[in-house]
């Protein structure tokens, strides 16, 4: 099943309901889960955010409604993202997606087929 990341912080609320019941984030990941999303791990971190959640899910949908429903039980705001290994960037098959999506947008591939206005690369640094 894909993975998800989810960022999350407490709101006020959650910090309130937090402080009354130290096991909420968990006791709120074990009411959500379901057959189609679950979460694996969560850390709690320093810095921007209070916790950082690994789920899985069927599809984005379910991501979603896992989310959203974890942000309603244990009162957190959390941004969700899609995660791929790194080495999918590679893959040839996804290349030939990216070179494929390239071309339904009439993007120039390179250099051999780019015109002069087009600027489809990163600038060279001046210093």
């Amino acid at each position: 099943m894909p993975l998800y990341v989810m960022l999350a912080n407490f709101t006020g609320r959650g910090r309130r309901m937090g402080q009354d019941n130290p096991d909420l984030l968990g006791e709120a990941t074990a009411a959500v889960e379901t057959v189609s999303s679950k979460v694996l791990t969560q850390y709690a971190v320093l810095g921007r955010y209070d916790f950082v959640i690994i789920t899985e899910a069927s599809d984005n949908q379910s991501a979603a409604r896992l989310s959203l429903e974890l942000s309603v039980r244990a009162g957190l705001n959390i941004e969700t993202l899609p995660a791929m290994p790194v080495g999918v960037l590679s893959d040839e098959e996804h290349i030939s997606m990216l070179r494929d999506a390239a071309v339904a947008m009439n993007l120039p591939a390179g250099p051999d087929e780019a015109s002069d206005n087009d600027d489809w690369r990163i600038p060279d640094d001046p210093d």
